[in-house]
This record gives structure tokens, sequence and C-alpha cells, in this order.
């Protein structure tokens, strides 16, 4: 019987021009977290990985409106990114910045790509700043999206996901300087011919995988028509130099680059943490770059090493709305993760993120309705179960452990486990229905504590489940709980029988910092 294949999961890698929001939390960074937690609740094995973005054109634009190197505003988000993704709990296996063996790799890919003809010399169009005759890369063009009227970028629009450049973009001016005198001009660049592996594209998405709606409609909406040419070096002073004859001044465009140091961190995962059996890629990203994943990359991996590199499948999310508004930086409309994490546990904050995650429609954060929903639906209900479990603790007769619970109530807690970890699959990944269905889960042990003849035992068996099946949405909080019910950790497991479990922290879910002076103990 062949060995179950190992989920290789990919974080979006973020981009180091600025910190973590919600916006970014609640998306992929928590679903690939949960996806690789649930997986390993069920002996199936995970590794997570994510790299700094650090060559976008974003950072080197942001940068000089800031009037700093790229370079050290590069290495001071990527550091604080790494800090926050811990403070919230996020697992990741190997979250590293590119270095030069990174780079090297990436260069020598697409050059070896050039050499056998998968990317060729082309005429693209960019555009040009007639007063100073600077070239403009994708960061550098601000405008709108012609077929939906959003503002966007010369490169891609994040609201419909389609691509723009420099002929389609509406009304179109420099990001930095606000300037409209703009041209267009033809630069000679390494192109991919999208249309050329139409048939590769076309075979891929034949299968029968479990890709979101939104994004299975924007790859047949792109393979409805023509596919056009994409640029994978732009004129550029940032990234990573090509380096060779005829392409001076140009850089490798980061997001085809993204699927190369996506290879290359497949590669350190297997160095890292070797594996003999199959690897699944998963790809975890937000809907605005799904182009990229769902058509450029698909075309080039096809292409390399006998396209072993495929993703297994794309996990979308849609936008986090704050107060109905898009998140954004450059608006200052936005919540930092560091700062919400300083008033609220991590656990409340991924909970609240799971109940109220953008994973197949558009949702929108609120603070006061998150503590108000949190208040209702958490901590509350868990309050009155911890205090009748103490109560009911505390009458057992002294020494006297768990016998071992009902058949009934093992059934019952087999099927509530069975439907979260569904939730959690990659097959149905829904972590909504999860939180939603943990929320039913709990309420069905408050029930319980009513029901006369309630056995303490199974209690404490349902407890033990709630915590192992919460336990990758609430890791922190879910770990004490099963500590104190079996005096082990989750990892370890143990049978109930015969411990003695310890009293519950009536308050385990809930930090206020404004009452408690601190993080919740």
């Amino acid at each position: 019987m062949p060995a179950t294949p190992r989920y290789v999961i990919t974080l979006p890698p973020p981009t180091p021009n600025g910190g973590l929001h919600l916006g970014h939390l609640s998306g992929p960074f928590l679903a690939g977290d949960i996806l690789a937690r649930a997986a390993r609740l069920q002996g199936i094995d995970s590794f997570v990985t994510c790299y700094s973005d650090v060559n976008q054109s974003y950072v080197r634009v942001t940068a000089g409106r800031l009037g700093v190197e790229p370079q050290a505003l590069a290495a001071q988000w990527t550091e604080n990114i790494g800090a926050t993704l811990q403070r919230c709990a996020i697992a990741v296996d190997d979250y590293y910045a590119p270095d030069a063996e990174a780079n090297r790799y990436v260069r020598q890919l697409f050059l070896d790509l050039y050499e056998r003809g998968v990317l060729v010399r082309k005429p693209y169009p960019f555009m040009r700043d007639r007063s100073s005759q600077q070239l403009l890369d994708e960061a550098g063009v601000s405008g709108y999206c012609p077929a939906c009227l959003a503002a966007c970028k010369c490169g891609i629009c994040e609201a419909c996901g389609k691509l723009t450049h420099a002929r389609n973009l509406l009304d179109p001016r420099n990001t930095l300087s606000g300037s409209r005198d703009l041209e267009v001009v033809e630069v000679e660049v390494m192109v991919v011919e999208l249309e050329r592996w139409r048939a590769d594209i076309e075979r891929f998405y034949a299968q029968d995988r479990p890709w979101r709606q939104r994004y299975l409609w924007l790859a047949q909406d792109a393979l409805g028509g023509a596919l056009p040419d994409y640029p994978v070096t732009t004129p550029s002073s940032w990234g990573i130099a090509v380096d060779l004859p005829g392409f001076e001044g140009q850089m490798f465009n980061p997001w085809p680059e993204i699927m190369a140091q996506l290879i290359h961190s497949y590669r350190r995962a297997q160095r890292l943490q070797p594996s003999e059996t199959q690897n699944r890629y998963v790809n975890f990203f937000g809907f605005d770059n799904s182009y990229f994943y769902a058509i450029l990359h698909i075309a080039l991996l096809g292409q390399i090493d006998n396209g072993q590199w495929l993703p297994y499948v794309s996990l979308i999310n849609e936008f986090y709305n704050l107060d109905h508004a898009k998140f954004s930086t450059s608006n200052g409309h936005v919540i930092w993760a560091d700062d919400s994490i300083a008033r609220f546990s991590a656990d409340e904050l991924r909970f609240y993120a799971a109940l109220n995650c953008p994973g197949l429609e558009k949702a929108n954060y609120n603070e006061q309705a998150m503590v108000a929903a949190l208040d209702g639906s958490l901590h509350r209900v868990w309050h009155k179960v911890a205090g009748r479990f103490n109560a009911a603790l505390a009458e057992l007769p002294a020494g006297r452990g768990v016998l071992g619970c009902s058949q009934s109530t093992r059934d019952v807690a087999a099927s509530a486990a069975a439907t979260i970890l569904r939730s959690m699959s990659v097959e149905r990944f829904h972590v909504r229905q999860a939180a939603e269905d943990c929320l039913h889960l709990l309420g069905w042990i408050e029930h319980g504590f009513e029901q006369p003849g309630a056995e303490f035992d199974d209690h404490v068996h349902l407890l033990a489940t709630f915590a192992r099946m919460c336990s990758p949405l609430m890791p922190e909080a879910c770990e004490r709980l099963h500590q104190a019910l079996c005096g082990t950790s989750l990892a370890q497991g143990a049978p109930l029988e015969e411990t003695r479990p310890q009293p519950l922290d009536t308050d385990l879910f809930r930090f206020d910092a404004t009452h408690t002076g601190g993080r919740h103990a």
C-alpha cells in the first residue's frame, strides 16, 4: 500500500515593504497553518514554507517614497513579518529571505528556459516617463483596470484578477511623482508566449481537483481567448539581474520569479525534512494573484523537470474588508496584526478570523463585531462549561480518575470530529464551517451538563475531542486544555482512562489586556 503523500504547503511570499495586517493574517497565512495542523491530526505529514518577496517592485517604490534604501527596508520588514507570524502561532517550517544561492537558482532556471526556447526575446510595451526618460515597471505605474475599472497597477488588477499592461491601462500616472506625462515604448525582453502552452494548461485543469469556483472561472476566462505574451524580464533597478548580453538593465519579473522561488523552496523542504513519500504541493494565496498561479506558473512549471513541481491544488481566499472597505496600507485604512495581538490572544484572533474568514466570499472585519461574536459564541459558553466541569470534578472521590465513557458518547464524538476535519481537508477546505462546527460541539458539551445522570467521563471525552478538533484554529489554548484533561500534549496523545483531570480555566480562550494587564496565563 503506498504511503500517504506529504503536503508541502506554500504561504504567499509577503512583500517586505510593511508589516502584516489582519487582512493578510485572516487569509492564506491562517488557512495554510490550519490545513497543516489538521493534516497532522490525521497522521498526514506536512511542511509549511514561506519566503520574503524581497525582489518585488513594491519594495523599491515604497523605499523611494520613504527616502530609504530598499535593502534596508526589505531586511527590516522581513524580520518583522517573521516575528508576527510567530506571535500569531502561524507555524512555518521554513521562512527565509532569498539569499545568493536562491537567486542564482532562479536566474539559472530562467536562463535554461531561454536556452531551450521556452522563453523568447520579443518586444513588449512599457511606460516611460517623458520628463525623466525613466522606464517604469509594474508598481511604478498606477491607473485603472480596463475590464472592471478598479484602481490598479500596470501589471495586474487585484480586484478582478485580469492582466493590465502599458497599452490597456486607463489614465496611467507615475506612482511616485503623480505625473501623467507618460509614453509607451517597446523594449526587447524575455517573454513566455503563453498561447504556445495552451494545451498543457487546459490538460492541467481537466484534472478533478477541488478548485475554488472563482479561481476556476478566472482560468476559464483566460483560456476563453488568446493567451498573451507575458514578460519574464523587465527594465528595472531592483531584483535579480538577467546579466545577459541584450538584456542590459533588466531584472527578472517578480511574478514569474515566485514560481522559480517556490521550486527552490520545495528543494529546501526536501533537504530540511527528507521524505520518501510523494509530495503534494498546495499553494495558498489571495485571489488578486490568481492569474499568475493559474496561468503563468502552470505554463512554466509544465516545462520544468517533466512537470513534477506542478501544484496538487491552489486554494485562494477573497479580500477581507475593514469596515466595508478594502484594507489599504497606502491609505492608512488598516489594522496591523502586531497591534491586535497586543490586545487579543492569538487564539481569539485566529478563531474569529476562521469564523469570519473571506474564503469563498469577501468578508468584513469590525473589532466591535469581533468582540461581540467571541463573547456570545465562545467566551460565555466556555465559561459555563468549564465552571460545571470543575464542579463535577470536585465531587469525584479522591484519587478517582477517568474510567471510560459510553459507546454512544464515543460515537457522537467521532461523528463530530469527522465533520470538523472534513472542513479542514484539502478536498473541502472551508474553515468558516470548521469553526462553526467546533462551536456546535462546544454547545453539545454544554447541553450534556444539563442532562440528568450525565457521566463525568463522557464530559471528559467530549472535551478532549473538542481540544483536538479545535487545535488547528486555537492551538495555544487547546494545548492547555488537553494538558489539563489528559496530562499530555496534543502531539503525544493519550488514553483518558485512569487520568484524573485538572480544574479547567474558565477564561481559557479570553485575553483582555484592559482587565488582566497582560496575556492570559
